[in-house]
C-alpha cells in the first residue's frame, strides 16, 4: 500500500525554480566586443598621459623673482623667453633680495636671482622642489657667465639635512594613498548600509593614521618639528581621499570603489607633481592636479611643513570640497536604502 509523503520544502523550490536561462540568453559577444576595445583603449590614454609627463619636464609659467636694475632685467627676462620659451617663466621683479626672500618663504616664488656689481645671486627653496631648485640656479649661472659675474647661492628655504633632496617627503606618496583608499573601501564594503558606522571610519581613521604618518616622518627627519600641523594636514589629504571613496563605493558598490580608486592611483597621483613639481608638467596637467586631493593635499602639506608664512587657503578649501562630495555621495546611499525599506514595509 503506497503511502502519500508531503513534498519537502527544497522539492518545491526545485519545482517552482524557473528553466535556467540557454546560452543563447547569456552574455552576448557585444559585451566581449566591448570588453577588448574599452579597456585598451582606456589604458592606452592613462599610458599617453603618464608619457605625456615624463617626455615634457619643461618648466611652465614658473613664478621666478629677479632683482635687477631696469635695463639689464628687461634683457634678462627677453634671454629667456628665447632660451627657455615665452610661458617657462613667469618672472616678477623685486626692489631688493629682502623683499624676494619674503615672496619665496610665502610660496608666491619658487626662487629668485639677483644681479648687483658684485655678481649673481641666486635665491633658492628646495624644500619646495629640489628640481625647480636645480633649474633655477642653473638660469642664475647662465645669467652670470654671459655677463661675466661670479655667481653664489643661497638657499632660503632648505628641508631638513636628513632628507636634503626631499625623497622622504615623495615617498610618503603611496602609503598615504592607499591609506585613504583602503579606508574608504573598507568602509563602503565591510558596513555597507551602516551610513554613521561608515562615516566614523572616514572621520576618525585619517586622524589617527595622519598622526602616524607625521610621526614617522619627523622620526627619520623627513620633518623637522611642527608635527601636530603636518598631522593635520596628512588627516585632510588622506580624508578628502577615504570619504569620496566610501560615498562612491556605498552609492554604487564595488564599481564606486573601483572608479575612486582609478581616479586617486592613476590620475590625481600622477598630476600631484609631488616627485618634481606641477610647474614641470605640461599644461594644463599641472594646475588640474591641483585640485585632485592628492596635489591639493600635497601642496598644503608641503606648506605647512617647511613654508609657515605661506597662504594655505587654495588647498584647504578643495580638500575640504572633496570631504564634502564623499558626504553628499554616502548620504545619498542611505536616503536610497530607507526609500528601498519604506518602499518594502508597505508592500
Amino acid at each position: 500500500m503506497a503511502t502519500y509523503t508531503e513534498p519537502s520544502d527544497r522539492e518545491f523550490a526545485t519545482e517552482d525554480r524557473p528553466p535556467e536561462s540557454s546560452p543563447s540568453h547569456g552574455p552576448s559577444w557585444r559585451i566581449v566586443v566591448a570588453l577588448v576595445l574599452a579597456i585598451p583603449i582606456v589604458v592606452s590614454t592613462i599610458a599617453a598621459m603618464f608619457v605625456s609627463l615624463a617626455v615634457d619636464p619643461e618648466p611652465h609659467d614658473v613664478p621666478l623673482g629677479l632683482v635687477a636694475p631696469a635695463p639689464a632685467a628687461s634683457a634678462i627676462e627677453s634671454a629667456l623667453a628665447d632660451r627657455a620659451g615665452e610661458d617657462a617663466f613667469a618672472v616678477e621683479q623685486f626692489a631688493d633680495p629682502a623683499a624676494a626672500r619674503e615672496a619665496i618663504e610665502s610660496r608666491d616664488i619658487v626662487g629668485a636671482i639677483a644681479v648687483g656689481p658684485q655678481g649673481v645671486t641666486v635665491l633658492t627653496a628646495e624644500a619646495a622642489s629640489p628640481a625647480l631648485a636645480q633649474i633655477v640656479a642653473g638660469v642664475g649661472t647662465g645669467i652670470a657667465t654671459a655677463q661675466s659675474l661670479p655667481v653664489t647661492t643661497e638657499s632660503v628655504v632648505a628641508p631638513p639635512a636628513t632628507d636634503a633632496r626631499g625623497t622622504g617627503f615623495a615617498a610618503g606618496l603611496l602609503p598615504l594613498l592607499i591609506a585613504g583608499i583602503a579606508l574608504g573601501a573598507a568602509a563602503a564594503i565591510a558596513l555597507a548600509g551602516r551610513v554613521w558606522m561608515q562615516a566614523a571610519v572616514v572621520l576618525v581613521g585619517p586622524l589617527v593614521a595622519g598622526l602616524g604618518f607625521a610621526a614617522v616622518w619627523s622620526w627619520l627627519g623627513v620633518i623637522d618639528g611642527r608635527v601636530v600641523p603636518v598631522a593635520l594636514a596628512l588627516a585632510l589629504m588622506i580624508g578628502a581621499i577615504s570619504w569620496f571613496t566610501a560615498g562612491a563605493g556605498a552609492l554604487i558598490g564595488a564599481p564606486g570603489v573601483g572608479i575612486a580608486a582609478v581616479l586617486m592611483m592613476l590620475i590625481s597621483n600622477p598630476l600631484s607633481g609631488l616627485a618634481s613639481s606641477p610647474y614641470l608638467l605640461p599644461a594644463p596637467w599641472g594646475a588640474l592636479g591641483q585640485w585632485l586631493p592628492t596635489g591639493a593635499g600635497g601642496t598644503l602639506t608641503r606648506s605647512v611643513a617647511y613654508f609657515p608664512d605661506a597662504a594655505i587657503a587654495g588647498p584647504l578649501w578643495i580638500l575640504l570640497g572633496w570631504v564634502v562630495i564623499g558626504a553628499i555621495l554616502l548620504a545619498l546611499s542611505g536616503l536610497r536604502r530607507s526609500r528601498v525599506r519604506l518602499g518594502r514595509s508597505r508592500v
